[in-house]
């Protein structure tokens, strides 16, 4: 007994001597800790606001905990007065209680249950120069009256008898039983700190997968958005390669084109020069052999003139002796018997040479019609004792500038052909042609400004000829203003044999038949003309 006693003082005295000298080292730490003085609590409504009063303000942090739900406050550089209520029972659903005491020697720890949103922060003024205040709730805090009405005192509790002494023979309180409760109060701290550093650890790993997510999805779009201008990259370069290939071809074929004009112009230019430097030697041999025909003439008229002279004298001698001839000279001969014999008839065929005129659906063109049935009408003509001249009678222009003879200039040398040679009458020969393909019909054409209407009787004899020949539609025939009828010095026409951007008219015109028919009708309206 005496030995448990005597224990029971050593510990005693080893607490007090201990707790003495931790006031000791407490009082020298807390000359450079901030004081809380109160803790005093506020309703609004469905709020709490928690206010510490502090000399200055405090350097915090905050952390949740599950299980209940609770939001731990560590307040560092602190001290808690002891004074200060350490536990208080809200009245609020905000938060069901708070909780404060000294952590360790330099933290004060506030752990609130609650699940509400809270805002820990710093507000200057009070009686202490500052406070530490604590909103919790979903709302901004709002005092309520009469929430804070300050609690009725409660009743004084009856006076406890002094406790009497304890006698000697009473056990001492057991102090393994103080030890064990220390040690699980210890082990509960330790646990509550275990799991708040789990939670924490929780917490941080979420956010390292979250941070990992988001790198990855960062890195991914990165990835495909790098692809994606790759690929546009490599798009433009392919199209910009196909671009630059179809402008390499499109320049050869270019080239070549010219090249081929080219060609094709020196060729026409050579076949023009020779035509002219033919029609110069056959002009010239023409005019060689007038002359010689002339000289021969004027030899036979002399010697006509001196056998007359001979004659007269005979006729002296011999007296007025009757002779008698039962025929005399026979003249009749091919230009008698038709009414064409001797007339002097210019064909134009239209166009030709680097002027292709009308093309049709199929890509006859004009100028190749045009000459097919010229020729063949010639062959008619000439078989009926008629002259003609041809403005051409190849694929080329009739101007002896060729291809570098304006409009004008080119309409101009076909007029002169026939001006030239005092043609009876000027036969221009085309084809029509318009946008719209069903257009069909033969016309005939004349100058609106002629005053004999020999021209307008002449186109009106073709065309009527034509369309018995070629079976088209009758277009009439109609006045014009047209160079070649308007400048030639005899009757002339312009004919439209037909419409060659007609699909069917084009066909006709350029077979066998059709310009056979063609030159057939022609012919007839000519030989109606001179009747």
């Amino acid at each position: 007994m005496i030995r448990k006693f005597m224990l029971s003082l050593l510990i005693l005295i080893a607490a007090t001597t201990a707790a003495h000298a931790e006031e000791q080292s407490f009082s020298d730490r807390k000359a450079h800790l901030t004081e809380i003085h109160a803790l005093r609590v506020g309703y609004g409504s469905g709020t709490v606001r928690i206010v510490l009063d502090v000399a200055k303000p405090l350097e915090f942090t905050e952390s949740y905990v599950e299980n209940p739900s609770r939001m731990i406050l560590d307040l560092k550089n602190a001290w808690l007065n002891s004074t200060v209520q350490k536990e208080i029972e809200l009245k609020s659903l905000a938060a069901k209680k708070v909780r404060i005491a000294q952590f360790n020697p330099t933290t004060v720890r506030i752990v609130i249950e609650t699940a509400a949103a809270t805002k820990p922060f710093n507000l200057a003024g009070g009686t202490t120069g500052h406070r530490f205040v604590i909103d919790i709730g979903n709302d901004e805090y709002k005092e309520n009256p009469e929430l804070n009405k300050p609690e009725q005192p409660k009743p004084a509790e009856p006076t406890k008898p002094p406790a009497t002494e304890i006698p000697k023979d009473v056990e001492v309180v057991d102090t393994d039983a103080l030890k064990e409760q220390q040690e699980q109060r210890i082990k509960e701290q330790r646990e509550r700190e275990k799991e708040l550093l789990a939670q924490r650890e929780r917490e941080k790993q979420e956010r390292e997968l979250k941070e990992k997510r988001e790198r990855e999805l960062k890195e991914q779009q990165e990835r495909a958005l790098k692809e994606q201008q790759e690929q546009r990259i490599k798009e433009q370069r392919e199209r910009e390669k196909q671009l630059k290939e179809q402008q390499e071809r499109e320049k050869r074929e270019k080239e070549l084109k010219e090249k081929r004009e080219k060609e094709l112009k020196e060729q026409q230019e050579r076949a023009l020069k020779e035509q002219q430097e033919q029609r110069i030697k056959e002009q010239r041999e023409r005019e060689k052999q007038l002359k010689e025909q002339e000289k021969r003439e004027k030899r036979e008229r002399d010697k006509k003139a001196k056998d007359k002279d001979k004659d007269k004298s005979k006729d002296k001698n011999d007296g007025d002796k009757e002779v008698d001839t039962p025929f005399g000279k026979l003249d009749t001969d091919l230009e008698d018997i038709t009414a064409l014999g001797g007339r002097v008839i210019v064909i134009d065929p239209g166009h030709g040479g680097n002027d292709a005129g009308a093309i049709g659906p199929t890509g006859v063109m004009e100028k190749s019609v045009t000459l097919k049935v010229a020729l063949e009408l010639r062959k008619l003509l000439e078989a009926e004792g008629a002259t003609v001249i041809m403005t051409r009678e190849t694929d080329t222009t009739v101007s002896y500038k060729g291809a570098k003879a304006s409009d004008i200039e080119e309409l101009g040398a076909r007029c002169e052909v026939a001006n030239r040679a005092g043609a009876d009458i000027f036969i221009s020969i085309h084809a029509d042609s318009f946008t719209r393909p069903e257009a069909r019909g033969t016309t005939g054409y004349y100058y609106s400004g002629s005053t004999t209407g020999r021209g307008q009787r002449l186109a009106d004899c073709i065309r009527r000829n034509l369309v018995e020949q070629l079976g088209t539609p009758s277009r009439g025939t109609q006045p014009c203003n047209f160079y070649v009828v308007r400048h030639t010095d005899m009757p002339a026409t312009l004919i439209e044999l037909g419409f060659i951007s007609n699909k069917d008219e084009e066909k006709l015109l350029d077979s066998k038949e059709g310009v056979q028919k063609a030159a057939q009708g022609i012919l007839d309206g000519i030989e109606d003309y001179f009747g």
